[in-house]
């Protein structure tokens, strides 16, 4: 009997199924294709699409690329110092800022943590590409991370790390300094 019972549900739900079907192929109401790129859907209100980055508003805490749960955003850049065609940020050079669409989620979690409000995630959805590697988008520019900036980004770092040793430098001649005051200091109220 209950073989009877779910062969009855089975044939029944195909046939509603296909009588809708029928009813639209013969009578449609609405069109319900969507002749990309000509025309596109409307997008939600909270969508959550490509990342926008407010280049000017950024200090480079690395707060959002710390909280990304799998490792698509990746910074680069320095505070202090001088590099030729770095993106100004808020007390910070920029020199790398991209993201991994191949490996992104779209959770929204490198924006909550963001202290300036300065990465959201935008209406744009398309992101198709001819390669793989075609998917890992510069948000500084907003095109695709290619040759030419994984160079500069390559020279940018020679000179990162050479502003990097002048200020430790500096940091520590500070210091010795200090110490030598100090113990001046402790010497004339030894006397």
């Amino acid at each position: 009997m209950l073989y009877f019972k779910n062969l009855y549900s089975v044939s029944r739900s195909i046939l509603v199924g296909m009588w809708i079907t029928m009813r639209y192929f013969f009578r449609p109401r609405t069109i319900v294709t969507i002749q990309y790129p000509h025309a596109t859907d409307e997008i939600p209100a909270r969508h959550r699409g490509v990342h926008i980055l407010e280049t000017e508003k950024c200090i480079m805490c690395f707060q959002c690329e710390e909280a990304c749960p799998v490792d698509c955003i990746k910074i680069e850049g320095v505070r202090g110092g001088m590099v030729e065609g770095a993106f100004q940020g808020k007390g910070a050079l920029l020199t790398r800022f991209t993201v991994d669409y191949g490996l992104c989620i779209f959770c929204n979690w490198c924006v909550e943590p963001c202290p300036v409000d300065c990465i959201h995630l935008g209406p744009e959805y398309d992101l198709s590409s001819f390669s793989r590697f075609g998917v890992t988008r510069n948000l500084m520019t907003g095109k695709a991370y290619d040759e030419h900036d994984h160079a500069f980004v390559l020279g940018a770092r020679d000179k990162i790390a050479a502003i990097n040793e002048e200020a430790e430098r500096v940091k520590r001649e500070k210091a010795e300094a200090a110490k030598k005051k100090k113990a001046a200091a402790g010497e004339k109220t030894a006397e």
